[in-house]
């Protein structure tokens, strides 16, 4: 019997050193965990009253009304541009006159709208040229030239007898920058 408890008193003894350096470790890593828990905790406060900062100030600075304007401006430039562009009718009138004195044509009237000029041409022949040779020359050459103003759609009718009348559209060019 004796030889029982020794056996048992050896075993208790070896266990007590392991579950103490265990218990430690355990410890020790819980206080390292807490510690670095509550610094990403202020680290995140920190984070939290940086950004509640930066909020006032942009909503400070877009209570400013220079700043709304010029937003408004920016996000609206290609609306801007477009109706610049749509107001430069004399520069259009100049460009059809310059198309008239070029290929020797009649324009009747014009309708300017949603970026399209719609008109009536009417050619006829005189000791320079024949009506159709205005007309060929006119559609042929006028696609061709990179400077004009407008894009020539595609001419549909024409009416020929002694003189050639026929409607063409315009799609007004987006690069005005001439």
């Amino acid at each position: 019997m004796e030889d029982i408890n020794l056996l048992n008193e050896k075993t208790k003894s070896s266990y007590f050193p392991a579950s103490t350096i265990f218990l430690v470790v355990v410890l020790v890593a819980t206080i390292l965990l807490y510690l670095y828990n509550n610094y990403i905790e202020n680290s995140i406060k920190d984070i939290q009253n940086d950004t509640t900062t930066i909020e006032a100030s942009i909503k400070e600075v877009e209570n400013d009304k220079n700043i709304q304007i010029y937003r408004l401006i920016e996000l609206n430039k290609e609306v801007i541009a477009s109706y610049e562009s749509m107001n430069k009718i004399t520069k259009y009138i100049n460009h059809l006159n310059e198309l008239k004195s070029k290929y020797n044509l009649e324009f009747n009237w014009f309708d300017l709208s949603k970026w399209e000029i719609v008109t009536n041409i009417k050619t006829t022949s005189d000791d320079g040229w024949l009506a159709y040779q205005k007309t060929r020359d006119f559609i042929n050459k006028y696609r061709l030239d990179p400077k004009w103003l407008f894009d020539l759609w595609f001419v549909s009718s024409v009416e020929w007898m002694d003189e050639i009348k026929f409607k063409v559209n315009f799609k007004i060019k987006n690069n005005l920058n001439k």
